[in-house]
Parts: C-alpha cells; sequence; structure tokens
C-alpha cells in the first residue's frame, strides 16, 4: 500500500497483478476439476464391463452359450445417474485393440464384447470403452 498525501490504497498496477494470479489459479483449478470428474465418470464404465465380464462367463460355464441380452443379468446395475449406456455383442474386439476403440469388430464364434458408450450431454460424451471375452479391453 502506497501513502500519498495521507490518502491509504492500492495502484492499479497492485490490483491487475493480483486479478492476473486469481486468474491463474481459477483456470488451473477448473482444469483439475474436470479432469478429475472425467476420470472418477469412466472408472464408472471400467468398473461395469468387467462385471458384465465376469456375469458373461458365469453364464457361459452355466449355459454354454454368451448372450447379448442385458436382462439376463438381473444383478448388473450401473446405478443412478448412469454416464454410458451398456450393449453385448456377439463378436470379439480386433486384435491388437485400437484405442480408443473404434467400434470395428471382427467376428468370432463364442465371444463377446461388452461394451459402454459415453451419454451425449455428459463429460464423457464420444467415449466408447469395450472388453471382449478374452480380457481384450481398450482402457
Amino acid at each position: 500500500m502506497h501513502t500519498k498525501n495521507g490518502n491509504k490504497g492500492f495502484t492499479l498496477t497492485e490490483l491487475l497483478v493480483v486479478m492476473a494470479v486469481l486468474s491463474i489459479l481459477g483456470t488451473v483449478a477448473v482444469t483439475s476439476y474436470i479432469g478429475s470428474s472425467k476420470k472418477a465418470s469412466r472408472s464408472e464404465a471400467y468398473s461395469s464391463l468387467e462385471s458384465l465380464r465376469m456375469f458373461q462367463e458365469q453364464r457361459f460355464a452355466e449355459r454354454g452359450a454368451y448372450t447379448t441380452t442385458l436382462a439376463d443379468f438381473p444383478g448388473f446395475t450401473p446405478g443412478a445417474g448412469a454416464q454410458y449406456t451398456y450393449v453385448l455383442l456377439t463378436d470379439a474386439l480386433p486384435t491388437p485393440v485400437a484405442v480408443p476403440y473404434d467400434g470395428v469388430t471382427v467376428a468370432q464364434p463364442d465371444c463377446f464384447i461388452a461394451r459402454a458408450t459415453g451419454i451425449a450431454g455428459t463429460r464423457v460424451f464420444d467415449d466408447i470403452f469395450a472388453i471382449d471375452c478374452n480380457n481384450n479391453k481398450n482402457f
């Protein structure tokens, strides 16, 4: 603070420096928050896909075939506010697995793909993650 003729206060330069520093800190904080939020949302997809793989393997052990119907797994619930949609296919992931998974499949008998696709309007829109019967995954 400067004193001139008995007036106390900040100069315009000091205020501009403080505003610039606060702007930089705010930008870093928002960017970090968005990254953390996206990472947390993606972990939902990862754990749900692993669960679907386990359900599919259990079904194959019991019935000798995989399914493409999520309703066959009443224990599978992605949770309220899920940011992904899930689908089961009876193909296999391409080898090597492209990252990010581009949706191209190579048909193989007795195999499946569990795929999670980000819902429009969420931070994870356009994310596509998948896992197959051989535990090939793109996450």
